[in-house]
């Protein structure tokens, strides 16, 4: 598989979405020291976000450039909730678990997508 600026936002979203299962599973073992709760959670997720807010900036960065660059419906729609994805894991990270299902979507959409210009011109038209 070529690596291309269409593809390259679901290559990052695959370690992000990987990185941020990490993350929540550390989190969750911390809460569970103190008592499980999904507040102690949350807590967790947002004192750590200010670690490493700058990569969803990279991420959304990715993704509005595969959306300029993309001409299917398909990643464009999944570019859109790509970029919406990562402004929330910044802004909101305590529902990373819902942001992490719903990037694990838009990956599989944006993996399953064909790009090859003939599919894209048949498309649009």
């Amino acid at each position: 598989m070529k690596l291309s600026l269409i593809k390259l936002p679901a290559l990052f979203g695959v370690l992000y979405a990987a990185f941020t299962a990490i993350v929540l599973i550390v989190a969750s073992v911390f809460a569970f020291t103190k008592g499980f709760s999904t507040a102690a959670v949350g807590t967790n997720l947002m004192n750590w976000e200010p670690h490493w807010w700058y990569l969803s900036i990279v991420g959304g960065g990715l993704h509005l450039i595969s959306f300029i660059k993309s001409r299917s419906r398909k990643l464009l729609i999944a570019n859109t909730i790509g970029i919406c994805l990562f402004i929330g894991y910044a802004l909101v990270p305590n529902y990373a678990l819902i942001l992490l299902v719903i990037h694990v979507i838009v990956i599989q959409v944006m993996a399953k997508a064909d790009v090859h210009p003939t599919t894209i011109s048949n498309e649009v038209a």
